[in-house]
């Protein structure tokens, strides 16, 4: 494996390339904003063979601010699949100040995201809202981009990801490390537990996507309980429920009445202002439901916005959607996640299953058929049962769960935590999916990364935090 450097714009003196761990390569770089240390490896595309043809894996360092610093560093691994990690380091580091005042903190984008041979598919374009609530994939748009692509996307896989993080980590010299994981990078991370034990000290996963999990079947079960934790709010809320008192029937009924008739209404285009007519399904409706219970805080709109398409207005709604395209398309490849769903998830998903989850979900069984649909012409790796064995590991653990995530629930981590001898489980109340930038959960990081270990590690500062108020109407929640 090749170490070469990657030119990038001056930072700051404190960014000595030698300091730390083995800065061979290594070149100043700027993050939007955030200065950091930039560089590659080159690994084989087909670990197996080693042959053929070679890929570079990028990642940024941001150095500790110790002149002794902590001989293991940390490594950030994105969530997705098909996030880049460099890409969210200008948002994370200033979350993990703590952690880098003993430790180098490294980015690497996983293969097939970011800068590493990224499968990028942009199959709709996120300025225009008539894709917003397209539910479907275009397939010849995707055989295009698989033709176009200059990677064998059977190669872009979880194990073939943990191979890549272990010759980075001995490239940039690091003996030991410690992982942060987000969504599936808690994926990532657990599958490097199983492989690699010795050279990993700790591990900090939130929002845990265990090897049992299945991308989009379990996503129906998950999201049904987030909207009715959502109702069940509004109902003990007074100026809630007084001001929605039948949402959760009223969110039903809507639904039916999108599944006999979709709604066709004219909106303006949030940016330019422009008149519109855009059509909205059940599905699609169902889907962006989904989208903003991820985050407590947009969920705070969810009741007016059911009242709003109750009505026929679908502004609110389209600008919820356009911001989450926008996020997406600025840090998702498409074709990381097709390349791991269909090799390691739909594999495992059975049509008598997926009926009956359908069947008890807001949810409909056409969002797992779509992806089963796409990976008729994505090429993507067999399936390995082993992958979604269970992870039994002794590496202290802290596992962190949103109370309301409506994708990794805490049932997850509570999964994940029997076999993880040293774990702690922590659910954060009133909160969506990711939990690392909330209240006291930086500090709960920090301490338990210098420790090595959550033994005594006390989590009760994140008791005090809830569930944002409901938007009653435009103007927010009342005081």
């Amino acid at each position: 494996m090749a170490l070469v450097g990657l030119a990038c714009s001056e930072a700051g003196p404190e960014l000595n390339p030698q300091h730390g761990g083995n800065g061979e390569g290594l070149e100043r770089c700027d993050l939007t904003g955030t200065l950091a240390l930039c560089g590659h490896a080159e690994v084989w595309e087909n670990r197996e063979l080693e042959s053929g043809r070679r890929i570079q894996l990028h990642y940024a360092v941001l150095r500790a601010y110790s002149a002794s610093p902590a001989r293991d560093a940390v490594f950030f691994l994105a969530g997705g699949p098909g996030q880049s990690a460099i890409t969210l380091a200008h948002d994370m580091a200033p979350l993990l100040e703590g952690v880098r005042r003993e430790r180098d903190i490294v980015f690497l984008d996983q293969r097939g995201t970011g800068r590493s041979n990224p499968l990028s598919c942009d199959l709709e374009d996120p300025e225009d809202p008539k894709e917003q609530f397209r539910t479907d994939f275009d397939t010849d748009k995707l055989r295009r981009c698989v033709a176009e692509l200059d990677a064998d996307t059977t190669q872009y896989t979880t194990e073939a990801a943990v191979a890549d993080l272990d010759d980075v980590r001995q490239a940039l010299g690091y003996e030991r490390v410690n992982l942060i994981g987000a969504s599936y990078g808690t994926r990532l991370a657990l599958a490097y537990a199983r492989h690699h034990s010795k050279a990993l000290r700790s591990m900090v996963l939130d929002g845990v996507a265990p090897p049992q999990l299945r991308l989009f079947l379990d996503f129906l079960p998950d999201g049904q309980r987030a909207l009715d934790q959502a109702f069940d709010y509004c109902e003990r809320n007074a100026d809630c429920s007084a001001s929605y008192p039948s949402l959760r029937q009223d969110f039903s009924a809507l639904l039916q009445r999108l599944k006999q008739e979709p709604l066709v209404a004219k909106v303006r285009h949030p940016e330019t202002g422009e008149e519109i007519e855009l059509t909205l399904t059940a599905d699609a409706f169902a889907s962006a439901v989904r989208g903003m219970l991820y985050s407590a805080e947009v969920s705070q709109l969810l009741p007016v916005v059911i009242e709003q398409v109750a009505q026929g207005k679908l502004d609110a709604l389209l600008t919820q959607s356009m911001l989450v395209s926008h996020s997406v398309q600025n840090t998702m490849s498409l074709g990381l996640l097709l390349s791991v769903a269909c090799s390691e998830d739909l594999p495992r998903v059975h049509n008598p299953e997926l009926a009956e989850y359908a069947a008890q979900s807001f949810l409909p069984a056409s969002s797992v058929a779509e992806m089963r649909a796409a990976c008729q012409v994505w090429p993507h790796a067999r399936t390995n049962p082993d992958t979604a064995e269970p992870v039994v590991s002794d590496v202290p653990t802290l596992l962190l769960s949103g109370e309301l995530d409506p994708a990794t629930p805490p049932r997850w981590a509570d999964l994940a935590l029997e076999g993880l001898h040293r774990g702690l489980h922590v659910v954060v109340p009133g909160q969506g999916h990711g939990t690392l930038s909330v209240g006291c959960v930086p500090k709960l990081v920090t301490r338990f990364i210098g420790a090595g270990s959550a033994d005594g590690l006390d989590a009760s500062c994140v008791n005090g935090l809830k569930r944002p108020h409901f938007f009653l109407d435009l103007l927010g929640p009342r005081p």
